[in-house]
C-alpha cells in the first residue's frame, strides 16, 4: 500500500474553542485528499498540570517532532488577533521551509495585507502604521513577503490549499525517488 503524505496543519485552529472537532475536520478533508492530516501537538490531560514554561517546551518539542515527521505544511494565514497571522504558525512555516518541505499557505481573507492594517499616508505615498508609525509593506500580497512572496502563492481557502499540498508533496516524493 503506497505512503499516503503527511500534512502538518498549522494555524490558530488549536486556539478555537471547538479545537479538537476543528482539527479533526481538517484532518478528514486531509483524507479526502492523500493526505494524512497531523494536527499540532495535544498535551495529554496529566501534563497539563506541568508549570506553565514546561509545558509550553512540551508543546515547542511536540509541534517540532511533528512538523519533521511530515512531509508537507499546510498553514493557514487568516488573520489572527489582528491584522496578520498568528505568530506561531508563521515560525512552524519558515521552520518547515529551512527543513526544505513544502510550505502551503491559506487564508479566509485575501485582500492585501496594506488593507488590513489601519494607516496614513506620507506625502512620497508610503504607508506607516497609525498604532506604531512603522512602514507597512505594500507589495499588493496577502501577507508578510517572506512567505506570501514563496515558491507557492497563498491560497484562497483550505481545499485550494490541499490540492496544491497533495500536488508537491508528490512532486517532491518522485524527486527523492
Amino acid at each position: 500500500m503506497p505512503h499516503k503524505p503527511k500534512a502538518y496543519l498549522a494555524g490558530p485552529a488549536v486556539f478555537h474553542p471547538a479545537a479538537k472537532a476543528l482539527l479533526d475536520y481538517l484532518a478528514e478533508m486531509c483524507g479526502q485528499h492523500g493526505l494524512e492530516g497531523v494536527a499540532p501537538f495535544e498535551p495529554e490531560a496529566a501534563q497539563l498540570a506541568l508549570p506553565p514554561a514546561e509545558l509550553a517546551a512540551l508543546i515547542r518539542r511536540g509541534n517540532v517532532e511533528r512538523i519533521r515527521e511530515c512531509d508537507v505544511v499546510i498553514a493557514c494565514v487568516s488573520p489572527f488577533r489582528g491584522p496578520g497571522a498568528c505568530p506561531g504558525t508563521t515560525w512552524e512555516m519558515g521552520y518547515a521551509e529551512a527543513l526544505g518541505k513544502p510550505v502551503i499557505a491559506w487564508s479566509e481573507d485575501m485582500r492585501p495585507y496594506s488593507e488590513r492594517v489601519p494607516h496614513d499616508r506620507d506625502e512620497d505615498g508610503r504607508l506607516f502604521c497609525r498604532q506604531h508609525g512603522m512602514v507597512v509593506e505594500n507589495f499588493g500580497l496577502v501577507e508578510n513577503l517572506m512567505y506570501a512572496a514563496g515558491p507557492s502563492a497563498v491560497q484562497p481557502d483550505f481545499e485550494t490549499a490541499l490540492k496544491e499540498a497533495r500536488r508537491l508533496a508528490e512532486a517532491g516524493r518522485q524527486g527523492a525517488g
